[in-house]
């Protein structure tokens, strides 16, 4: 994840705001409004500030003043309560990252929303070129510290985050194959040699309903999903089934 080209002013800013992950992921809701809401899977808007405050330590009210501040400067149905000139720290956030795409800012969200303990300047240092540790918002649950490395247990680096068996997703994609379990695309077929070994892996029920250490099968417990159908998946909490989006798709 490429960091925003203003990465020292905006470094420097952030001493004039206390959540530097609150501010994004508000700018993340007024630029792309209702599709963010829906993207993030986490109900209505009410809801959505409720569980992204829980996560961020903050109030859903701060959320919705944050994202009320960027509205007037995005095309959406809310132009915001506030009406007032972006602070400094608001500024670079909106100049810095409005070249990302929405894909891009959801990655980041998500990255912010399942690690908040984490400084915001090391946060684009923790992004692999692996999707191997991709986790959506709703996978995640109230976390507790440990330094066991199991399938399903939390891994202690400078914060918790739900630990990804690598062989597990070998042994999955040993038996299933690198096409999409849902729609069959293959990255290498249709983009060659960088698209070769690359998949999602999905779990089926998500870890936090777990929400213990498990002994992982790869064949009953995961799944092969390009990124497009594992989105889709988690597009609501409890994510769809494999079989909800099977069915989707074969009817559009």
């Amino acid at each position: 994840m490429k960091k925003p080209y203003n990465w020292n002013r905006l470094i420097d800013s952030l001493g004039d705001c206390n959540s530097p992950s609150a501010y994004i992921v508000a700018y993340y809701l007024s630029r792309f409004d209702r599709y963010a809401y829906q993207k993030l899977g986490f109900g209505n808007m009410t809801n959505t500030h409720e569980k992204i405050g829980s996560l961020l330590g903050i109030s859903a009210n701060t959320i919705k003043n944050l994202r009320d501040a960027f509205d007037p400067y995005h095309e959406n149905r809310r132009r915001g309560w506030w009406q007032r000139e972006l602070w400094r720290c608001e500024k670079e956030i909106y100049e810095g990252f409005k070249e990302y795409s929405e894909e891009e800012l959801y990655v980041l969200v998500g990255k912010m929303l399942t690690t908040p303990k984490l400084d915001f300047e090391q946060l684009f240092d923790y992004f692999s070129a692996s999707d191997d540790t991709l986790i959506f918002p709703d996978e995640v649950g109230k976390v507790e510290e440990t330094k066991t490395l199991k399938e399903g247990s939390i891994r202690q680096i400078q914060v918790n985050a739900y630990e990804r068996n690598n062989q597990a997703r070998k042994e999955c994609i040993e038996h299933y194959g690198l096409n999409c379990y849902v729609c069959k695309f293959n990255f290498e077929k249709v983009f060659g040699e960088i698209g070769k070994g690359f998949i999602h892996v999905h779990h089926i029920i998500p870890l936090a309903e777990i929400n213990q250490e498990y002994e992982v099968n790869p064949i009953q417990d995961l799944c092969p999903l390009c990124p497009n159908c594992h989105a889709m998946i988690h597009r609501k909490y409890p994510p769809f089934t494999i079989e909800e989006i099977k069915d989707l798709l074969s009817k559009n």
